[in-house]
């Protein structure tokens, strides 16, 4: 997905930029995904044909969301069973290896650690999980844990106020801060039923969304619709 103002990548970018140089470390804090390249890939009960595995984002998304038998509520619901705590990103994507689809969901756990939780996308089984100790690992949790202080909306809200600006499937959301003035941010992408990908970007303290636009690889003639939808409740 195309990145908004924020401090990271959004998590489909931070997977294909550190998946080749990470192994078995957690990118704790907002919308950073932990990678696996060592060890053997996690094994779905789904998995993508090779044809599909290196789509752009928006025809991979779909061709993900096709396969998808589990959302990202149940995925999340699923991945807080196996470790209570607060679920801080989730996203819908595959294993570059075997084409195995997963959602892979962060939580800053109970013990103040970030764990990432990979849930099999076609049966909801838990297929791995692991806890965030590298060097950087408690710094991490630390801003995870300040951002979660004035978050007040929630992954549930936000992706419930993402689909009601554009009805479809959640494919990522992840928290984070936004780099222009330090507020926190909720941050959606959602395959639309216009089969278009959406990022949706909901302030944390109200609700509110922020900003909605088509991803960049959709040269749809609709443009972008950026700016406040008016949706307040």
């Amino acid at each position: 997905m195309k990145a908004t103002a924020k401090r990271t990548l959004t998590p489909r970018a931070v997977v294909l930029a550190t998946a080749a140089a990470v192994a078995l470390i957690g990118g704790t804090g907002a919308a950073t995904a932990f990678a696996n390249d060592d060890g053997p890939a996690p094994q779905s009960s789904v998995q993508l044909p090779h044809n599909e595995r290196h789509l752009d984002d928006t025809a991979k998304d779909r061709a993900q969301v096709k396969a998808d038998k589990i959302s990202q509520s149940q995925a999340t619901a699923k991945a807080l069973q196996a470790v209570p705590g607060t679920a801080t990103s989730a996203e819908l994507d595959d294993d570059d290896r075997n084409g195995s689809l997963v959602w892979e969901v962060e939580v800053l756990g109970k013990d103040h650690k970030s764990h990432e939780v990979i849930i099999d996308a076609g049966s909801g089984k838990v297929l791995k999980q692991h806890t965030d100790r590298d060097d950087d690992a408690a710094q991490d949790a630390a801003e995870t844990q300040a951002l979660l202080k004035t978050d007040k909306t929630g992954h549930d809200k936000a992706t419930d106020k993402a689909l009601k600006a554009v009805p479809g499937t959640v494919v990522s959301y992840s928290l984070d801060d936004n780099d222009h003035n330090g507020s926190t941010i909720w941050e959606v992408d959602v395959l639309g039923k216009d089969h278009k990908s959406h990022d949706v970007t909901i302030d944390a303290a109200s609700g509110k969304i922020l900003n909605q636009h088509i991803d960049h690889d959709d040269n749809d003639s609709q443009g972008d619709n950026d700016g406040d939808d008016g949706d307040d409740d």
